[in-house]
């Protein structure tokens, strides 16, 4: 069994190793992308005037102007000291900028394209490989992925129960030679990293595969169907529609006012007439498993709900929910805090290495297998 297993670990480990390579390497330098942008980039941060913020019908008509005209699809609000920001893209002008204003002054700091962003390109190599389709090969090869991390632990698992055999296996022997070096390098640092990176890669499943995502909910709320509802505006006749732009001023002011734990909030801003407004509001700054999500009719402002729905608020979301909603916490490392983003960028780093070391370490056996042939011609008839 353990020879079939290993079969297997060889042959998916050289189909999916580039991929596995580059999703791992480009996960870790993305781990502390919100720190060192904020460390980096002075436009991010504003001064803070009380009682003093622009809505986000004012945000929306500086970086219209600011960008010759580009749409604004979302205006992002984060803590009082951080600038706002109005993303544009569309598939069809192809373009996909973000402007950076000062909530206080209305002063545009900085208009940047993410095209050529660094950490956006990184972000889209790790999700798509910047490939057409390429969330799906991601996603294959992220299932594949988690198998082949299965078999290593199989393999792993020691045969000599002795306890010097059995503590082998935990250690790197660094005065080997450089084979079996690398060789624990790969199964020791693998075994390790094994344990964190399941969760890594159970979370990367769910954003990959809808049958994934479903299956795993219905386990872990013991039968639920994950509801996501689609919203709409219900359009009224031409002669009693209302504008759109103060609906999104007022649906934002009904937000902030019904919670006061709200550190920052995004606004989708309807770009079809049947859109709603969507608002999501969060109480931390850098994570996401506390999201509030709201939802208005763009006309009316009646608010559009959904008890049963995955998407909603908060303090009415089951146990499951709230832990789905904590998937890209878990993912980043960043439900542990600057310690979880330390331990994610070592696992990935780690990652990395995985598909390296075990090239190697195919390529060691293939020559060391030439080697006896040439020295015994004979085994070439067996």
């Amino acid at each position: 069994m353990k020879k079939l297993i290993s079969k297997l670990h060889l042959i998916i480990g050289l189909v999916s190793g580039l991929i596995v390579f580059i999703v791992s390497i480009t996960g870790c330098i993305y781990t502390f992308e919100h720190e060192i942008q904020e460390l980096t980039q002075s436009y991010r941060f504003v001064k803070e005037v009380k009682g003093n913020v622009l809505p986000p019908s004012k945000i929306k008509e500086i970086a219209y102007k600011a960008t010759d005209g580009m749409d604004v699809q979302r205006i992002y609000y984060e803590t009082p000291n951080n600038a706002s920001m109005a993303l544009h893209y569309a598939d069809s002008a192809s373009y996909f900028y973000i402007t950076f204003i000062d909530q206080y002054t209305g002063e545009v700091l900085k208009i940047k394209n993410l095209r050529t962003d660094f950490f956006t390109v990184i972000l889209y190599l790790h999700i798509s490989l910047l490939l057409p389709n390429g969330e799906l090969i991601v996603g294959i090869a992220t299932l594949i992925f988690f198998v082949m991390l299965v078999s290593g632990i199989v393999l792993w698992w020691p045969k000599n129960k002795k306890k010097k055999a059995v503590q082998q296996k935990f250690k790197i022997k660094w005065n080997g030679r450089w084979r079996r070096k690398n060789y624990d390098l790969h199964s020791v640092l693998g075994f390790y990293a094994s344990w964190v990176l399941l969760f890594t890669i159970v979370t990367g499943l769910i954003w990959s595969f809808e049958w994934f995502e479903n299956t795993l909910y219905y386990l872990v709320s013991g039968g639920d169907t994950l509801q996501k509802t689609t919203y709409a505006s219900k359009v009224p006749s031409s002669s009693n529609r209302n504008s759109a732009l103060p609906g999104i001023d007022r649906a934002w002011y009904k937000v902030l006012e019904d919670d006061a734990r709200i550190l920052g909030t995004a606004i989708y801003i309807p770009q079809k007439e049947t859109d709603p407004i969507k608002i999501y509001s969060s109480p931390e700054h850098g994570t996401f498993g506390k999201l509030d999500w709201r939802c208005f009719d763009q006309y009316s402002l009646k608010e559009l709900s959904n008890e049963n729905d995955f998407s909603g608020r908060y303090e009415n979301a089951t146990t499951a929910q709230k832990i789905f909603r904590l998937n890209y916490d878990i993912h980043t490392g960043a439900i542990l805090g600057l310690t979880g983003k330390f331990i994610m960028f070592f696992i990935s780093l780690i990652s990395a290495s995985l598909p390296i070391t075990g090239f190697l370490l195919w390529l060691g056996r293939k020559k060391k297998k030439k080697g006896i042939l040439k020295k015994e011609p004979s085994l070439e008839l067996v």
